[in-house]
């Protein structure tokens, strides 16, 4: 078990950077975050700090550690405009609490690639062939999406159905800014008012979410970021049972978190 073990790290990782993907992990995640112009340098900042803390919490880290020991093969990628996806972090192997904290802090600390238009459809496209290229074996393959598009147009859905077909799954946090435009009546959000549209996650479950176990979660806010990721790996990290089926939709509100008390 040990050399297996061994095998499998330097195969995923050199230099602390993937060099090719193998088999035997529990789960292969791709990690796909937009990062178009509609995110500001301050959400941004929000967003990546949500992920340094959620692969920092401890229980994301023991469900981590609590499949079959083989770990969570992961890599990070950003994306904007149809020319702008990047891989920001090539696959790791992540197996224990320090592995994952390395890995939060490794995307909190990479700079912005990029800040152009949201090709989402072109996005979802290159992280289903980086799961078809790798060789995982029977572990799950997820796609874990977080962006603030809540449209486009259906370009998305024949590339879900694809990927679906080849089996994977597609699992979307959509992010809903909800602060109030100052109006008369004072019941128009940035998010409204930007789109058009009340609900953002139905476009996800409608177009993008798809595959065994899938779900959205729906944060409402940037700063729940943080915790709406949390919410949606620990998900991701444990297999639903046979039988079982998970909630369509999870919404994280900012009443839901409490704010660090000072020391």
């Amino acid at each position: 078990m040990r050399w297996r073990c061994f095998a499998l790290a330097a195969a995923l990782v050199v230099g602390g950077i993937a060099a090719r993907p193998a088999a035997a992990v529990d789960l292969a995640l791709v990690l796909l975050n937009d990062v178009s112009k509609s995110m500001d340098s301050e959400e941004y900042a929000l967003v990546k700090n949500g992920y340094r803390s959620a692969f920092a919490d401890p229980e994301v880290i023991a469900a981590l550690i609590g499949g079959n020991g083989s770990g969570v093969a992961v890599t990070y990628v950003e994306f904007s405009g149809k020319d702008e996806i990047r891989t920001v972090l090539g696959w790791r192997l992540l197996t224990d609490a320090a592995s994952a904290r390395t890995f939060g802090e490794d995307i909190a600390a990479a700079p912005r690639s990029s800040v152009g238009n949201t090709a989402l459809a072109a996005a979802l496209a290159e992280a289903s062939r980086l799961l078809q290229a790798g060789d995982f074996g029977t572990a799950r393959r997820v796609i874990d999406v977080a962006s603030d598009h809540p449209n486009d147009g259906g370009r998305s859905e024949a590339v879900r159905d694809a990927a679906v077909a080849a089996g994977l799954t597609i699992n979307a946090l959509a992010i809903v800014d909800e602060r109030p435009i100052g109006t008369i009546d004072g019941q128009l959000s940035y998010s409204t008012a930007r789109w058009g549209t009340v609900n953002d996650v139905e476009f996800y479950l409608q177009d993008v979410v798809g595959g065994p176990g899938s779900f959205a979660v729906e944060a409402r806010s940037y700063e729940v970021f943080g915790e709406a990721l949390k919410r949606k790996l620990l998900l991701e990290f444990i297999a639903t049972p046979e039988g079982e089926t998970r909630p369509n939709v999870l919404r994280v509100a900012a009443a839901e978190v409490t704010p660090p008390q000072p020391e």
